[in-house]
């Protein structure tokens, strides 16, 4: 900061001096001319218009270098936006200096030939009027009134006491007066006064210096306090923290290194919006330079003029009068020379702002082109290595489908190892994503949550079915082909995907297809109603056959007469159960005893009940309980003291 201020310093001072070696040059031109040479084109003055337009054409350029400085983006470049933030407030300050003293310029006031320096506004006395002369009167009877008083006094001291009534008679009125012209000349001096302040202000807020007042009024930065140790124009020094601090950098600065591919892109996207805004920025300080150029043409074509038509070495004056004309002259021409340089020195020291703050946002453009290509090249490598990354993933889950199907034979397993491969392979998929264009771990963890949250509820039943879906492929799990009974519906299984499971719907006492497919959720299994399977390796399903017999004989006789027929049915088929059993108990890890026929009797109100279960073969399920019937019938029969009461079809039992 310090060394900002001592180089905006050092540029004032050589401005300066540059203006006075000016002036000696042109002193030297002028001498050096004959007397008889042309007069040059004389200058055109400036214009109000143009003060104006260089003061509007600063303002919007303030704004956009502000609006540029106040980026979040860009609050990485601290040193670029402090530098710019001082140099383009002391532009706009010195602006304004230039044309307050442009407006003198312009309009002098009374006293600039007598090489009066003030300030525009300043100097110009209030005219006469009413108030002013009626306060002049008053002010004249006062002292009247005070001398008259005085009188009175020194001849109340003197006077005989005959006479002392009379006197302090004429001296109570003449207090009287006196107050009362006081109090009048009080009210008069407040109307004079008002009417002063009200034809300044009336004065004020019109024409050129009004508009640079009302400018001046819609930049604060402009209202800050001028150092007591600057330039002429008051603002060359000042630092740009007395008029706003420096901006905080709200955001963190890019790291293109460490960003994911979504924040490079993002970034990109971003740094070319802000090296957009940087050339913006350049070409309007181009067009206020140009503008600049122009405002200070007509003052230093004024000064050469002045300069060529001031001849020190001229004709020496012959008589006083002549002498006192040519000291007037050169007062004058003095105070219009100070009123030139007035204008000029800010305008100068403008242009030296507006210059280094151009060299600012060159030096910031650069910086800002570098970033983008580093930013670029970033993205091409973030972008290459993901794509090598998925596509060797890829050829990883090739190499695993067809080695599935090289080495592994059995179908269930199979479609297994098939379904574990979806399932890494796309869990990997993730990963590789989320690290490949995500940056922030935290934050897409935080947003992972609340997302998860949300897919758990809305999707629970879906869930649910991938979570029945690893419990239908266990060890002890479905296949397909298997028979099962689920969620009330009985049927072959056709086929088990990630959520549904298909089954072949089967009916009646021998399990014979109806000719639909019945599609069921994996997430019943979590369900009250309970799975029903047939036993690993096992095709037999057992039957159940209800003989109602008269009273009287002996329970015992009439369950071995029953069980006599039922397993001289059941050695028909028995080495085709007993073959079944045997398969399945190589699958289970439990004991469970041979299946055969099972007669239980009890006696009821309407006589001897026996319930008949046996296995049967699915394949011959229907013979077997015609055989079992016609065997239940003749053995009850054959037996005299037996009398069948009724018998009921055969019915499958446990739902298999």
């Amino acid at each position: 900061m310090v060394g900002l201020r001592a180089c905006a310093n050092r540029r004032a001072r050589v401005w300066r001096a540059a203006v006075c070696a000016l002036f000696a040059v042109f002193c030297l031109r002028a001498d050096a001319q004959a007397p008889a040479a042309p007069a040059s084109t004389p200058a055109q003055a400036l214009t109000p218009a143009q003060v104006v337009a260089h003061l509007n054409a600063t303002v919007t350029w303030f704004h956009r270098i502000q609006a540029v400085e106040q980026q979040s983006t860009l609050a990485g470049d601290v040193v670029y936006r402090d530098r710019l933030q001082q140099t383009s407030t002391t532009a706009l300050r010195l602006a304004f200096a230039f044309a307050r003293a442009a407006a003198t310029l312009i309009n002098p006031p009374p006293n600039a030939a007598a090489g009066s320096q003030g300030t525009p506004g300043a100097g110009a006395a209030v005219p006469a009027n009413g108030f002013d002369r009626q306060v002049a009167r008053i002010g004249q009877r006062i002292a009247d009134l005070q001398a008259r008083l005085a009188t009175l006094d020194r001849g109340l001291a003197r006077a005989t006491p005959a006479a002392r009534a009379t006197l302090t008679a004429e001296r109570d009125r003449v207090s009287a007066a006196l107050a009362l012209a006081r109090d009048v000349q009080t009210t008069m001096e407040n109307l004079a006064r008002f009417a002063a302040t009200s034809a300044a202000a009336a004065s004020a807020g019109t024409g050129l210096a009004g508009q640079i007042n009302e400018l001046e009024r819609s930049v604060p930065e402009a209202l800050s306090p001028p150092s007591s140790k600057s330039s002429s124009a008051g603002a060359s020094n000042q630092p740009a923290s007395a008029a706003r601090p420096p901006t905080t950098a709200s955001t963190a600065a890019f790291r293109p290194e460490r960003a994911g591919l979504i924040g490079l892109v993002a970034g990109l996207f971003t740094i070319e919006d802000n090296r957009r805004q940087l050339d913006d920025a350049l070409r309007a300080t181009d067009v206020l330079l140009k503008e600049t150029r122009e405002a200070r043409g007509p003052l230093v074509l004024q000064i050469r003029e002045f300069v060529a038509s001031t001849d020190p070495g001229g004709v020496q004056p012959a008589s006083p009068a002549q002498t006192a004309q040519a000291t007037r002259d050169l007062l004058a021409s003095s105070a219009r020379f100070k009123l030139l340089s007035t204008a000029l020195v800010p305008i100068g020291e403008q242009g030296i702002s507006i210059e280094t703050s151009r060299s600012t946002l060159v030096e910031w453009r650069a910086i800002v082109s570098q970033r983008l290509g580093t930013t670029l090249w970033y993205v091409l490598l973030r972008g290459g290595i993901l794509i090598v990354a998925l596509v060797i993933l890829f050829l990883f889950s090739e190499m695993w489908r067809r080695a599935t199907f090289r080495y592994l034979l059995d179908v269930r397993r199979r479609g297994q190892f098939l379904v574990l491969r979806r399932v890494v392979i796309g869990f990997a998929v993730a990963l590789i994503l989320i690290f490949g264009l995500v940056s922030q771990i935290g934050s897409v963890a935080t947003y992972a949550g609340f997302v998860t949250a949300g897919v758990a509820v809305a999707m629970q039943n879906v869930i649910l079915a991938v979570a029945g879906y690893f419990f239908l492929i266990g060890r002890y799990g479905v296949r397909v082909g298997d028979r099962i009974t689920l969620a009330g519906v009985t049927g072959k299984v056709v086929d088990i995907s990630l959520v549904r499971i298909y089954l072949m719907e089967l009916a009646g006492p021998d399990l014979r297809p109806t000719g639909r497919i019945s599609v069921l959720s994996n997430a019943v299994l979590f369900q009250p109603s309970a799975l029903f399977k047939q036993l690993p390796g096992a095709d037999y399903i057992w039957h159940a056959i209800t003989v109602m017999v008269a009273a009287g004989p002996e329970l015992t006789s009439v369950e071995d007469r029953v069980k006599a027929a039922a397993e001289s049915v059941y050695d028909d088929y028995r080495s085709s159960i007993e073959q079944q059993h045997a398969t399945m108990q190589r699958f289970v890890e439990m004991e469970t005893s041979v299946p055969t026929p099972d007669v239980r009797a009890h006696l009821t109100a309407a006589g001897i009940e026996c319930l008949v279960r046996y296995p049967v073969d699915v394949q011959r399920a229907a013979r077997t309980d015609r055989d079992m019937l016609d065997a239940i019938r003749q053995a009850i029969a054959a037996e005299p003291t037996l009398t069948l009461l009724s018998t009921t079809r055969a019915s499958l039992q446990q739902g298999m």
